[in-house]
């Protein structure tokens, strides 16, 4: 084994006996005829027999970079953990006049439940009658109308009933399913729906209020 352009060429070997790797200049191997002892375990052995790839040793490749793709696993996670922050926040950012058109859009692409923005001082209930019957049945007719400029979804009713000395005996909260004549989810700006409820009054109910109340926000 001779020199490569003036320069000696290392030599990769591998000791059969103990298998530790070395390597040996070319020139030194071929003047020892290729017999070597293994510093390890003694053993002797011809190394030219037992070389490995000579010419990655002379040529070494430069061992493939594993930073870019912990990059890019960082920027995915980063994104998803984004997103999914977006979409757990979704309702309060939808109410925000800065973030709103963000998150439609963002809905409109990955379909998500948003719920309409709610303004409950612009419900209003318009010529409320209550009426209870001789047997206990109390109705309670009256229109809903939503002075807001933007769609809202539906408020819950409020019924209060008070004995004759004002004392609180009743009180409930009824979803827009239940007090809707026609039910529905929300309504656009202007519109209104008919209130109709019918429930049993404690025979001591002498009073009554009805009320507008916010939903659980999500």
């Amino acid at each position: 084994m001779g020199a490569v352009a003036g320069r000696a060429l290392m030599i990769l070997t591998q000791c059969p006996a103990c298998r530790t790797l070395f390597q040996i200049d070319s020139e030194a191997l071929e003047a020892c005829g290729g017999a070597v002892r293994c510093g390890q375990c003694g053993a002797v052995f011809q190394a030219d027999i037992y070389s490995l790839d000579s010419a990655a040793i002379a040529h070494p490749r430069k061992p493939r970079s594993r930073v870019w793709p912990l990059a890019v696993a960082a920027v995915l996670l980063a994104v998803a953990l984004g997103a999914q922050g977006l979409y757990a926040a979704r309702a309060p950012l939808a109410r925000t006049v800065l973030t709103r058109p963000v998150i439609r859009a963002l809905c409109r692409a990955v379909p998500c439940g948003l719920p309409h923005p709610a303004a409950l001082g612009r419900w209003h209930l318009l010529a409320p009658r209550v009426t209870l019957s001789d047997g206990g049945l109390l109705r309670i007719r009256a229109r809903l109308i939503n002075t807001a400029a933007f769609r809202q979804s539906l408020p819950l009713l409020g019924v209060t009933l008070r004995s004759a000395r004002g004392r609180i005996i009743a009180r409930a909260r009824f979803p827009a399913h239940v007090f809707l004549r026609h039910p529905r989810p929300a309504l656009g700006p202007g519109a209104s729906a008919a209130v109709r409820l019918s429930l049993h009054a404690p025979a001591r109910a002498a009073g009554w209020r009805l009320s507008l109340l916010a939903t659980a926000r999500r």
